[in-house]
């Protein structure tokens, strides 16, 4: 496989240059069962830490810190603070309930602001592909282990950031009120998959301070808009948070499958009063091979690696059809994250979205089922991608931003001559690797 990456930025280069679960009882019996739960929230271990964080100094006059990862953000008004004072974050990990990525450990400890400070989690569409973006919130964990969900939350889902004013530093995390797993899978006709949904009580009003703990409530299942679905959909028990979906005997026309969970709720989502909520899971039926694609775009940007990764399912049906699905982006990386040299210091700014943010993947398939070699062929489309992004910062001079830029993103084509017999084919051309895995033979 060949494919063309563009000439590293020139801007980039000459700017780096420069510078140098609580707890939770399960019954999964028969139909109309369920789950009891303890109805008092369980402390959870205190998150252990994975990292050294980041100190800033802020001053009575406000200012921002940011994570490491740029995932985390804390705002400081005018008047917070009554001296300049060391703030630091830490990524931790996470035990909250339904925790979404790391926790992360805000000091000084028990610290009482003046004013409220800002706490913002930035996050990705991919974030919510279990959950729904007005089922996402923020807890903190206090002395004895429990946690509790703040209030005032705001979900700007235009920007992807959610934030509320809190009043004082402990450790903090992004939790899912509901969420359904897998939320996209693919199973073998006439197999079956496990589905899961996860409760998190937290109190009826969004603007009350409530203790989380895991719960759960009578289930419907179904398929394809189906109660418990039927034979050509494929099917599900009921009652229970988790079930097993049996897929049909044969690939249905519409496919994959919606599998919906309906989900009692007693309270406001999104400004309305509802009863019941609804998540779904996608699922691919298969009747062929199924593969594992990973790809990693590597790129050198003295002293600074950078890598963004991407994996998704490629099945290949035994009518040549190719299905993919599954796509997940991950964060990008830079190593080091900080280079100093000459007086200016140059350090990386992850964006959360990197070179690699694919959206969707096509592909075809030659020759026919039971020739010796095979070629499959896929074209890769990105949306949102952005080149890496950097700050400068130079004695007797202010800090400067640069990169970020928007483009196609990579990457854009791949191709795999299939060998019968064969399983892994990795190509490794030193600025793409791709590796693909026969999972489903």
């Amino acid at each position: 496989m060949k494919i063309s990456l563009r000439p590293i930025l020139t801007l980039i280069v000459i700017f780096i240059m420069v510078a140098l679960q609580g707890c939770m009882k399960s019954n999964s019996g028969s139909s109309g069962s369920t789950t009891t739960v303890d109805e008092k929230p369980t402390p959870t271990a205190i998150g252990t830490s994975i990292e050294t964080g980041v100190t800033k100094t802020i001053s009575p006059g406000g200012g921002t810190v940011l994570s490491s990862d740029g995932l985390v953000e804390l705002v400081f008004p005018s008047g917070a603070l009554a001296a300049n004072t060391d703030i630091s974050i830490q990524a931790i990990v996470n035990n909250a309930p339904n925790g979404r990525g790391n926790a992360y450990r805000l000091q000084p400890e028990g610290m009482i602001f003046l004013q409220p400070v800002v706490l913002r989690f930035h996050y990705t569409a991919d974030d919510i592909l279990e959950t729904l973006a007005g089922l996402m919130s923020i807890a903190f964990q206090d002395s004895t282990g429990i946690w509790y969900r703040v209030d005032h939350i705001t979900n700007d889902t235009v920007n992807k950031v959610i934030y509320a004013p809190i009043k004082h530093f402990s450790d903090w995390s992004r939790f899912d009120v509901m969420l359904i797993s897998p939320f996209n899978t693919s199973v073998r006709v006439d197999k079956s998959v496990g589905l899961t949904v996860v409760y998190i009580d937290a109190g009826t009003d969004p603007d009350e301070l409530a203790p989380l703990f895991k719960k759960s409530s009578p289930v419907k299942w179904s398929v394809n808009g189906i109660p418990n679905g039927n034979a050509s959909v494929g099917t599900t028990g009921d009652g229970s948070i988790s079930v097993s979906y049996k897929a049909p005997s044969k690939i249905p026309g519409e496919n994959p499958v919606a599998v919906s969970a309906e989900i009692p709720f007693n309270g406001k989502y999104q400004g309305k009063t509802v009863n019941s909520l609804q998540l779904v899971s996608h699922i691919t039926i298969v009747d062929g091979e199924k593969y594992l694609l990973e790809m990693r775009i590597s790129e050198t940007l003295p002293p600074f690696t950078y890598n963004d990764s991407v994996s998704m399912i490629v099945v290949i049906n035994s009518d040549d059809q190719v299905i993919i699905s599954d796509i997940q982006n991950f964060a990008p990386k830079a190593s080091p994250k900080s280079s100093t040299m000459g007086g200016c210091t140059s350090t990386w700014l992850q964006d959360g979205t990197g070179e690699t943010n694919v959206n969707s993947v096509s592909g075809i398939i030659t020759g026919t089922a039971g020739d010796s070699t095979r070629d499959l062929f896929l074209t890769i489309t990105n949306s949102g991608a952005l080149s890496p992004k950097f700050t400068q910062a130079c004695e007797g001079s202010d800090p400067e931003t640069e990169g970020g830029f928007p483009f196609e993103g990579l990457p854009t084509l791949a191709n795999f001559t299939l060998v019968s017999g064969q399983t892994v084919y990795t190509v490794d051309n030193g600025e793409e690797f791709d590796r693909l895995t026969l999972i489903q033979p």
